[in-house]
């Protein structure tokens, strides 16, 4: 069965039709008399917006597929439940409370819902979906998300006060996710090992905890929260080669020795925390002598100057940390006597 916005091979016809065009003359109210809502969606508000006709999905027929309802100022989607051979809907910038409609959009691929006032995402599995944006809308969870061929999810700007729902046999080709500008204060219920980039900037986080599940990550930006440890970062996460630290509460440079482990990391940024002010004149090197395999730290491309000088750094550590446990495995009496001639030689 077709929708509204297709036509046959061969019909000859250059527009859609629609038959909510058509208009019973018997009846004693005309469309003009009729109370309309002005959020609701109807066809007429459709056909100007439909673009990009292609085959659809049996190949018999055409239709548009493209379908762009931004800044309409919609509170009622209902008519959208004809559209079945939409494959690109925006819905920014309206007044939408309910996704529902949608559920009938079997070819849906890429959907923008932007800038509503949804509190939740209760759309049923589409099958098809690769690309998903409800960026600053009112989301408070995650329930439900099921959507095994999504690869991109934005939830950006939104009242996210913990992370749940996320079920990863569900969202098993999800690779890339936006959490900017929630109230997130924990990373944990973060499962996802088809993960590759994850975007944490601008939420409370305090510490790291729960990533280790995420051996296929490569890109972590946590600007702008409030992160004073290292200590959630395992050796779990394998990949990672892209780690933003800019704007937390990192006060030594010493935490970045929690990163030792992650032999991929290549560029690191510790802009705007305590250490880089406090320690300004060496933490570059520092954090170089505690991670070698990075490139970039900040915007300071790593020389081959600055690898050397890093190197001699954690030798030095190195031969400091080794005296120190000889000495701590000296018996008492050797240790005193041994302080005792330092202190008598002193004295001469």
């Amino acid at each position: 069965m077709m929708s509204d916005t297709s036509f046959e091979e061969g019909s000859g016809v250059s527009t859609p039709s629609f038959a909510s065009s058509t208009v019973d003359t018997s009846s004693s109210t005309t469309l003009s008399e009729e109370k309309v809502d002005p959020g609701r969606l109807t066809m007429e508000m459709v056909g100007p917006a439909l673009s990009e006709l292609s085959r659809t999905g049996n190949g018999l027929a055409h239709a548009y597929i493209r379908l762009e309802l931004y800044r309409k100022d919609l509170t009622d989607i209902s008519v959208l439940s004809d559209m079945v051979h939409v494959r690109f809907l925006d819905l920014s910038g309206n007044r939408l409370t309910d996704l529902s409609p949608l559920n009938s959009m079997n070819h849906l691929l890429w959907l923008k819902a932007d800038r509503n006032p949804l509190t939740k995402i209760n759309m049923d599995e589409r099958l098809f979906l690769q690309v998903a944006s409800f960026a600053y809308n009112q989301i408070n969870t995650l329930e439900g998300l099921s959507h095994p061929q999504l690869r991109i999810l934005n939830v950006t700007g939104n009242r996210l006060q913990r992370i749940s729902g996320l079920d990863p046999s569900k969202l098993r080709a999800l690779t890339t996710l936006e959490l900017r500008g929630n109230g997130l204060e924990s990373t944990e219920g973060l499962c996802l090992p088809s993960l590759r980039e994850l975007y944490l900037a601008a939420n409370k986080l305090e510490k790291i905890e729960g990533l280790r599940k995420m051996p296929n990550l490569k890109l972590l930006h946590l600007r702008d929260n409030v992160i004073s440890s290292l200590t959630g970062f395992t050796s779990g996460m394998k990949t990672l080669q892209y780690l933003n630290l800019r704007g937390n509460q990192i006060m030594t440079v010493k935490e970045v020795d929690k990163l030792h482990h992650l032999h991929s990391l290549r560029t690191l940024s510790l802009a705007g925390n305590p250490l880089a002010e406090e320690e300004a004149e060496h933490y570059v090197l520092d954090a170089l002598s505690y991670v070698p395999s990075l490139i970039r730290v900040d915007k300071h491309p790593v020389s081959e100057e600055d690898r050397s000088e890093a190197e001699a750094l954690a030798e030095l550590r190195r031969r400091e940390l080794s005296s120190s446990d000889s000495l701590a495995h000296l018996p008492h009496e050797q240790m005193f006597s041994s302080a005792s001639s330092e202190f008598s030689s002193d004295m001469i």
